[in-house]
């Protein structure tokens, strides 16, 4: 009996034993595995900068250069070749945008005008638009947004001072040559060379560049745009077209012409210019 209680005894100590060493290999002995991550960012650089400067017409012109006076300014009219009648002596700034008191005239010119640059090293990729409005906002028509007198025969010939003479336009005039010049790199590249809006037009919106890489040096994408205009006496020796100008002149002033003449404004000839040229740069999506 005694054994009994003795191998009784010893059974439960071996039970209570395996059970404790179950309990510390359960603590000692597991399957463990694990992954972490972390990081970090900035907000990619754009410090893209679109810089216009200047403007192309102006209410006086000087008489030594022919060029842009001081806007607003007659007190100096000895100085000046070209007044606008909106200017009365005043400093107050016309804009001009009406088209009625800023004025261009024969002989006169802009060399400085407007100038356009696109500066920055995105980080991103970037589309650049360059888009050709006229001055209004609206799609550009160059049937009213350049000054030109159509081809035309039996013309009044305003410079006579006889109502009987006539001249012939053998080809459309467009008075007001415009030049537009690129500067990369330290190069200049004529892209017009005296010729109408459209032609400025067709050769801007062609800079449209739908896809720049990102960390482009967007100086060198389009460089340095300056638009120039020249209404020349002469066209640059090529012969005179002072019948062409006085006519333009007297049909802006309203001078009665000969009889039975009839010029349609739009389409035998237009008396205003003006543009809007807009550069964007936009990021890719």
């Amino acid at each position: 009996m005694k054994k009994n209680k003795a191998m009784r005894a010893a059974g439960g100590l071996l039970i209570a034993t395996l059970l404790s060493t179950s309990a510390v290999s359960g603590t000692f002995a597991k399957y463990v595995t694990r992954d972490s991550g972390s990081d970090t960012a900035r907000v990619a650089k754009f410090g893209v900068v679109v810089t216009s400067d200047g403007a192309l017409f102006a209410d006086t012109y000087k008489t030594s250069t022919n060029t842009p006076g001081v806007s607003g300014d007659s007190t100096a009219a000895a100085t000046l070749s070209v007044v606008s009648s909106a200017v009365t002596g005043a400093t107050t700034d016309h804009d001009g945008v009406d088209g009625t008191d800023k004025v261009v005239a024969p002989g006169t010119k802009n060399t400085d005008g407007l100038t356009f640059s696109i500066t920055g090293t995105p980080e991103v990729a970037v589309k650049i638009d360059v888009i050709v409005k006229d001055n209004t906002g609206t799609d550009f028509n160059a049937a009213t947004k350049d000054i030109y007198l159509k081809t035309k025969s039996g013309l009044p010939d305003m410079t006579t001072g006889d109502a009987t003479d006539t001249f012939d336009n053998a080809e459309d005039y467009y008075p007001i040559k415009y030049t537009l010049t690129q500067t990369k790199g330290g190069t200049s590249t004529t892209l017009v060379d005296k010729q109408n809006l459209s032609a400025v037009k067709t050769a801007l919106e062609g800079l449209t560049n739908a896809g720049v890489n990102a960390n482009t040096n967007l100086a060198n994408s389009i460089g340095t745009l300056k638009l120039t205009w020249e209404w020349d006496f002469d066209n640059s020796g090529a012969g005179t077209y002072d019948k062409q100008d006085t006519l333009l002149g007297d049909l802006a002033a309203g001078t009665t012409l000969a009889p039975a003449t009839t010029l349609t404004s739009g389409t035998d000839y237009n008396l205003s210019t003006g543009v809007q040229i807009t550069i964007s740069v936009t990021q890719i999506d």
